[in-house]
């Protein structure tokens, strides 16, 4: 008995602790915010299951009941591994890598929560419980966010604006999908105090009421939009559902409807002012008016959706397996979104997300969660009351549409599991379904050996699944950290990572190819043999990487920009090549391609790359820019000339690069003049503009219009009095 009680307890203490991962930040790890939060995850569900594994085999009791949700969950899980196995690039879609740590690995894991947390967690008080010291953990998490807002803490890299909050997640959308389920989570335990008409209510109703309404003004600090739209529809459908159950009783009806007026009267008063000046300057209101399918991140969001269904219609059934929907983006990519992100690995879209990762049947699995919790939620109201029937469906309802435009992480993930086990443990409580395998048990007697036999297994898979992880991580934030004994410990710490060949190693291999290429190439002090050395191991471990994933334009693409750095165009080539061919529409893999041809003396493929980069989405400012330098080099000036036309008046085509083009072909000083002075007509205060303009009057030897450009430069700035004067006095002296 007493080894009995203490697996138990060791299964609920991992179970009460999950709620405080969010304040894990390991900044000892490569992507602290993510892998440290995961890899606790991870290890504390492979102990848990591993002591719930040693009851439910001596005891019934502990196993999963015959059920719906058990079984879609099991099926979903079953269905995404075929997925995987099928898909693009298996060994991603099973261990994903460290800026997600998504993949087969960890859905496998939140299976094994939801059925440990569904069977463990086996009366209210356990669930409540848990939901206070969830409730709990959000206020401390909603401090650490009031604190950046008041510059007491600082903000995470990346998200500059005090309003966007992110607290310890380092991204406001994972703050906000936090606060969002916390919301209905307080919201439940008011529900749950109206159950015993005895227990003294008005305390606990106005701690739970604060906490509520923090976690909601957290929630719109973060300025997610998808989830304040997410939390207002949620709010709104519970009121709604809520007045509909409420049957005879009016007063009810009546707060319901003014609830439901007060959310709409503001969300109108927000649209008609939403041309105001004052609501545009409110970071926070601002964001909210801005809400347009019109608007630029609206725009990409749809783009990306239509690239992901050319991926759908490519793979109906089991998709292309998790992690694989870069693949997708590159080969079906948009130019149109060519100021977006370079490299999307998410559709940003629940829906499509799952698409991707396991077709319609992975889909279809997906949407079988939702629908048989609201079957269970409505099917009888002894399982769940109405204010509770009501506030799960607003719950479901709000993630659910919050998932239309972003992501999962897994805080979200956890917190989606939990509602989803307690959902199952009120439904085999109310209809008495019995455990799997009833009859088949080892004897009471067996537990402690049945407990040892669980112990080596956790010890063997934990060690599987985290120990090379971990050592990768480790290795590899020391390979791109200076070390004091210099590039080769560097270069050590790299083979280590390497070695392992874990998760990480698609990042190991970027990383290693980025320090090579960005760091020492053109570093004169770095010993020729060193560069050497990183450069012949960067080159193979990406060609092993384009191997492993054949379908990546990616890492062609980094292998032969590696090539084209130091020198070696003929072997970039055939591999940028390779490239273009997997992602034929994709702008930067042309200009890569462009560069190569110039640098090899092919001129006309050089230009016919800047071509049909320009040409691929021509409103585009930057295609046009290199374009156009492009047929400078080859002193092609009338076509030249043709294309930067629509962007001259506007000054947008005076571009540095435009200048040393025209240099390069032969100093056509003349050609250059009227792009600038184009550019001064529309930006007079560009003191840098004035400069150019004074040099390339002076080597056209007209002094008088290079003295009024640089009087012109020190009206606007005295402190380059010095710096005009020098350069009058060059000019001067050429002539």
């Amino acid at each position: 008995m007493t080894l009995e009680k203490t697996l138990r307890w060791i299964v609920l203490g991992g179970i009460f602790m999950l709620p405080f991962i969010p304040f894990i930040v390991a900044n000892s790890l490569f992507f602290p915010f993510i892998t440290g939060k995961n890899f606790t995850f991870r290890i504390v569900v492979e102990v848990i299951t591993a002591a719930w594994l040693a009851l439910a085999l001596v005891h019934p009791a502990y196993r999963p009941r015959r059920e719906w949700l058990f079984g879609a969950f099991a099926v979903f899980v079953l269905i995404i591994a075929a997925a995987d196995l099928f898909g693009a690039y298996p060994f991603k879609s099973f261990w994903s890598n460290f800026e997600r740590m998504d993949g087969w690995v960890t859905l496998a894991h939140l299976f094994a929560y939801f059925v440990v947390a569904s069977t463990t967690l086996s009366c209210e008080k356990l669930w409540r419980r848990l939901f206070q010291v969830s409730l709990s953990a959000s206020v401390l998490v909603g401090g650490h966010a009031l604190l950046q807002l008041f510059g007491v803490a600082s903000l995470n890299p990346g998200f500059s604006s005090t309003a966007r909050l992110d607290a310890s997640f380092g991204n406001p959308i994972y703050l906000a999908a936090y606060m969002l389920f916390h919301v209905f989570i307080a919201a439940l335990l008011i529900a749950d105090l109206y159950k015993d008409k005895s227990r003294n209510t008005y305390g606990w109703t106005l701690a739970y009421g604060s906490v509520l309404a923090f976690d909601m003004l957290i929630l719109f600090l973060t300025g997610t939009r998808g989830a304040m739209l997410g939390l207002t529809g949620g709010i709104l459908l519970a009121v709604f559902l809520f007045a509909l159950r409420s049957g005879a009783e009016p007063k009810i009806r009546k707060i319901a409807i003014a609830i439901i007026a007060l959310i709409v009267l503001f969300a109108g008063s927000i649209y008609v002012v939403r041309d105001q000046e004052w609501v545009r300057n409110a970071p926070i209101l601002g964001r909210l008016a801005t809400i347009s399918i019109s608007e630029q991140t609206a725009q990409a969001r749809m783009m990306n959706w239509g690239i992901a269904w050319q991926g759908v219609k490519e793979r109906p059934l089991l998709g292309w397996g998790q992690e694989n929907f870069a693949i997708v983006f590159n080969k079906y990519y948009n130019p149109n979104m060519y100021t977006q992100e370079q490299w999307f690995d998410r559709v940003h879209n629940i829906i499509f997300d799952w698409l991707i990762a396991g077709g319609f049947l992975g889909l279809f699995a997906y949407l079988a969660l939702f629908i048989i919790s609201l079957w269970y939620i409505w099917r009888r109201i002894e399982v769940f009351s109405p204010i509770e029937q009501s506030i799960l469906t607003g719950l479901l309802a709000a993630y659910f549409f919050h998932n239309l435009f972003v992501f999962d992480n897994i805080v979200s993930y956890i917190l989606f599991v939990t509602i989803l086990a307690f959902i199952a443990f009120r439904a085999n409580e109310a209809g008495q379904a019995t455990p799997l395998l009833p009859k088949l048990s080892f004897p009471s007697g067996a537990l402690p050996i049945v407990a040892v036999a669980t112990v080596i297994g956790l010890w063997g898979a934990a060690w599987y699944v985290n120990a090379d992880a971990l050592a990768t991580n480790k290795a590899l934030i020391r390979a791109i950290s200076p070390q004091q004994e210099g590039l080769q410990k560097n270069f050590e710490y790299f083979e280590e990572a390497l070695s392992r060949k874990s998760l990480g190693l698609q990042e190991t291999r970027e990383q290693l190819i980025q320090v090579t290429g960005q760091q020492l190439a053109r570093n004169e002090n770095v010993p020729l043999d060193i560069k050497q050395k990183f450069l012949q191991r960067a080159a193979d471990e990406m060609s092993q990487q384009a191997k492993d994933s054949p379908l990546d334009p990616r890492f062609p693409l980094f292998l032969g920009s590696l090539l084209n750095i130091y020198g070696f165009y003929n072997e970039a080539a055939p591999v940028l090549a390779k490239a273009s061919e997997l992602a034929p529409k994709k702008q930067t893999i042309l200009y890569e391609m462009g560069t190569n041809a110039f640098a090899r003396g092919d001129i006309n493929a050089g230009v016919a790359a800047f071509k049909e980069a320009h040409e691929a989405a021509p409103e585009f400012t930057e295609p046009r820019i290199l374009y156009a330098a492009a047929l400078i080099q080859a002193k092609k000036f009338t076509e030249a000339d043709t294309v930067l036309a629509p962007i001259v008046e506007s000054g947008v085509a005076a571009d540095p690069r435009i200048a040393a083009a025209y240099i390069a072909a032969g100093r056509k000083i003349d050609r250059i003049v009227p792009i600038w002075e184009a550019r001064v007509r529309v930006m007079p205060n560009d003191v840098e503009a004035r400069f150019l303009l004074a040099g390339a009057y002076g080597e056209l030897r007209n002094i008088t219009k290079a003295r009024e450009h640089l009087d012109a430069a020190v009206a606007i700035d005295p402190s380059v009095k010095a710096r005009a004067e020098q350069l009058m006095n060059e000019i001067r002296g050429v002539r």
